[in-house]
This record gives C-alpha cells, structure tokens and sequence, in this order.
C-alpha cells in the first residue's frame, strides 16, 4: 500500500532515544505515512529497535554522516516510492501528535497558492532537556532567529530551517537532488533550493520536543550574552558557506539570472577579497546575518 507521505529517518547510535521518537510517530492524528530508516553504522541495537517496529530499513551498514544519510534516504524515497511528500526524522526527539496534520495543512495551503512548485514547509520547536523538561517553549525565539525570513541571500550566510521540522513536495525533493557533499546540511540546501525555485512556509507554533543532549550533531543555542560574548573571541570562517554558495552555483548555473550569479560569484571569492572589499561585497549583496550583533561579529572578523 503506497502512501502519501514519507518519513525519512537516519539513525545511528540511538537506542536511548529511539522508542520515544518511534512511538511519537505512531501516535500521529494524521495516519498515511511510511517510515523509511536508514543506519549508519550503529554499534548498538539500533536496527534492532527499528526491526520492531512498522519501519523500512535500508539496508546498509555504510557511515555516511547525517547529511549525507539523509541525502541517501531522499534519493531512495522519491525512486522507490509513490509519495507527495517527505519529512525528515531525528532519532532523538518527540513529535507532538499532530505534528504531521499541522505541516500538511500549511503544505497543503500553499499548494492551493503557488501550484506545483517545489515548496518547503517548517515549524517552530519547544527545546527539551533529556526529561522532556522545556527548556525554551520557542526554538526561534532561544535562538533569536527570524522564523520567516527565506530569502537566498539570507540562507547563504545563517540557516534558519531545523530539518526535523520540515515537509517537502516531490518538486522540491527532485530539484534538490542530487545533494552534493559540499552542502553544510540537508535541511539548508532543500531551503537554499525552495527560497530560488519555488516558495517557504512556516507553521508559527512549536510541533516538536527538540531535544538537547551531549550528542547532539548540532543542537540548540541559547542566544544570550554567554554566547555573544563566546563568539566575539572565537575564529570566524564563511568556508563552508562558500563551498556551499559554489556548489549550488554549479548544480544550477544554467538557471539562475545574472544578478544571482553575480552574487554567489562575488560570495564564493570573498576570502580572496581585500578588508574593504569582502565587507563591500556582503553589504551589497546583502548577504547578512539576524541583529545587529552577528551582523557587527560578522563585519568585524571577517
């Protein structure tokens, strides 16, 4: 039996926390989905936990790292199954049980709006210690991050997209395939690619329990004078930007109109720039962070 959404799960090493997440699933109001899993070399008994439960498991045991994990499960689900839709899973946390309908509806919505166009939908998060004890009700606001800003010049540089959040249609889901392994994460090059191609929503209410714990592979920041104070003396690099900004560049330069090429062309040498010109670059192009105060870090050591 096909279904309409698939949910794509990478795990490794997560027996801790994977009945809580797996349970979660099942517990959904919404009820047309197929979990697709994949391993990545777990040493525990991960893909034993998986086995029993209602969940495909792909089988290898090759250690890929999360992005590119879930690149793999992407690919595999949009050759190998009939459905409209994709959501990406996290071993470790707690969907609430109407996640799925909520993300749906807004998809749905946009749907009616925008047509067949790759479109991308996110949520908000509660932040959650290890108990499920909350930590921050609103992970944008524990993070001071605009929830809505989408625009590609704004993605390039500050990644406000948390993947276990997010639902894609099967026009995103082609159009961002394949992922290359320059991209930072899977969820940031799916809203690289929805924020030029096709259109971003967002669900202004919390659909998951995100939560924090030593193994976290990057995990939730409170923004406050701690961490603002930690990153004014930490060594500042836009590397991985870049090689980002030129892949994406590469997958699609046919595309893309000469204003954005220009754009990425200018962000993908700004390390070769002088002083003067890489803040010329950024200011023009307005490839910026949220606030004054990444934006002045940003400006300062770059």
């Amino acid at each position: 039996m096909s279904s309409n959404i698939s949910i794509l799960l990478s795990t490794y090493n997560g027996s801790k926390y994977l009945k809580n997440q797996l349970d979660s699933l099942f517990a959904q109001t919404y009820k047309d989905f197929e979990i697709l899993a994949r391993d990545d070399g777990s040493s525990d008994d991960t893909v034993e936990i998986l086995s029993s439960y209602n969940v495909k498991v792909l089988n290898t045991g090759e250690n890929l790292g999360a992005k590119m994990s879930f690149a793999a499960l992407l690919e595999y689900a949009v050759n190998n199954s009939a459905s409209e839709y994709f959501m990406f899973c996290d071993q470790d946390d707690v969907w609430n049980t109407d996640k799925i309908e909520k993300t749906l509806a807004k998809m749905q919505e946009m749907e009616k709006e925008h047509g067949d166009i790759p479109l991308l939908v996110h949520t908000d998060l509660e932040v959650v210690d290890e108990g499920l004890h909350t930590l921050g009700s609103s992970f944008m606001a524990y993070q001071n991050l605009p929830a809505q800003k989408s625009t590609l010049n704004y993605l390039l540089m500050q990644n406000n997209i948390t993947g276990c959040t997010v639902m894609i249609n099967k026009s995103l889901a082609i159009k961002s395939l394949p992922m290359p392994k320059e991209c930072m994460m899977h969820d940031g090059w799916v809203g690289l690619v929805a924020s030029r191609f096709g259109k971003i929503g967002y669900v202004d209410e919390a659909t998951i329990k995100y939560v924090q714990h030593s193994k976290n592979s990057l995990g939730a920041k409170k923004f406050d004078i701690g961490f603002v104070l930690k990153h004014i003396f930490k060594k500042y690099s836009i590397s991985k930007n870049t090689m980002q900004a030129e892949a994406f560049l590469k997958q699609f330069e046919d595309e893309l109109d000469k204003q954005t090429k220009k754009m990425l062309q200018d962000f993908i040498t700004l390390e070769q720039k002088t002083f003067w010109q890489k803040r010329v670059v950024l200011w023009q192009h307005r490839l910026l962070k949220y606030g004054f105060l990444r934006n002045a870090g940003l400006f300062l050591k770059i």
